[in-house]
């Protein structure tokens, strides 16, 4: 880390005078593309290889990986379109002595830092008086698998210890600055029984589509401290010098590997909702997928899976943001026919 150095006292009191409030919207100051890169290395792999079994191999990992991919995008929409003035960083990798910390999100608000930790599991997740975590997964009323799972609260409390240490001992936050945490479940088929949890882990669970009502709560409650936009700009800064980029996903972890792939293997055989118009947009999507395949030479799963397949004809996007938020679909895929996509869910796809 080269760049930042602590301010004196009276550094910090003129830069304060002079500071402002008029950041009004959400700015993204770090993508993650660790995840992506990994995606694309892959489909190259995928192209060359030979090996049957290999190809099958390699065709799982870019699910999972798509999976993780997809669950963080759709946290990312989230914060973008919150309306909330934050500054918004993705995948940062931190080290602070022997600790190391992999964190998803840090939103940095007007009152506090915020750490966000994505799941993006399939199943019904149970968490019990003592905090632990069960994954049940469901076969219509009956449970055909159970297994529990390293708590995301602990996980989540890990790394806001190394952001905070790292923070404080190089002068970038005080005392009072408060760090929350909050685990964000992505996946629109998994069902949350936080009713036996204590309140101190509810408090800190919410699906996607709760997380800007989330943290506008959190505003809304006294703090210490007012950070206005160059102090948000200070963090910022600080956050970003000290990210070290690394190639090691956090996906690549074994447990986390695991969960992933029996959430894509649970989806793979889960039929998604057959309405005569969701049927006639899937329908449009295959034979889209075919003649776009058919004239670039390529495997029609190159275009996109059937797991990519079956998320645009559940949540069927409107516009290349929120199509970029499905799993498989990346930037130079909307690049190169994400318009023909949206167009096609226009003519044959209906929410209603």
């Amino acid at each position: 880390m080269t760049g930042f150095a602590k301010k004196s006292f009276l550094e910090r009191v003129k830069l304060a005078l002079k500071d402002k409030e008029e950041l009004k919207v959400p700015v993204l100051i770090k993508e993650g593309r660790t995840a992506q890169k990994t995606i694309d290395k892959m489909q190259i792999d995928l192209e060359k290889e030979k090996s049957s079994e290999a190809q099958k191999d390699l065709v799982n990992k870019i699910k999972i990986f798509e999976l993780g991919l997809s669950g963080e995008k759709s946290v990312q929409f989230e914060l973008m379109n919150a309306f909330i003035p934050i500054h918004v960083l993705h995948d940062l990798y931190l080290e602070h002595g022997e600790w190391k910390a992999q964190i998803d999100f840090i939103v940095i608000t007007r009152k506090f830092i915020l750490v966000v930790e994505v799941k993006n599991y399939y199943g019904n997740i149970h968490v019990t008086e003592q905090g632990d975590f069960i994954r049940n997964v469901m076969k219509g009323k009956k449970v055909v698998f159970q297994e529990g799972f390293y708590s995301p609260i602990r996980q989540i409390e890990r790394q806001t210890e190394v952001l905070r240490t790292l923070l404080k001992e190089h002068g970038v936050i005080g005392d009072k600055t408060p760090i929350k945490q909050v685990v964000v479940f992505t996946n629109n088929k998994t069902i949350l029984d936080l009713e036996k949890a204590k309140e101190n882990i509810q408090d800190r669970i919410v699906r996607v589509d709760g997380l800007v009502g989330y943290i506008s709560k959190e505003l809304k409650k006294p703090s210490p401290v007012q950070i206005l936009d160059n102090r948000m700009s200070d963090i910022s800064n600080f956050l970003m010098e000290s990210h070290i980029e690394n190639e090691i996903e956090k996906t690549e972890d074994t447990v986390e590997l695991k969960l992933l792939g029996e959430t894509v293997e649970a989806m793979e055989t889960t039929p998604v909702e057959n309405s005569p118009t969701v049927s006639g947009l899937e329908e449009a999507l295959r034979k889209f997928r075919k003649n776009k395949a058919t004239a670039l030479g390529i495997k029609a799963f190159h275009i996109f899976s059937n797991q990519t397949l079956d998320e645009i004809v559940s949540k069927q996007p409107t516009t290349l943001i929120e199509l970029s938020t499905i799993r498989g679909i990346g930037d130079k895929k909307i690049e190169e026919f994400g318009s023909e996509i949206i167009e096609v869910i226009q003519r044959h796809g209906s929410k209603d």
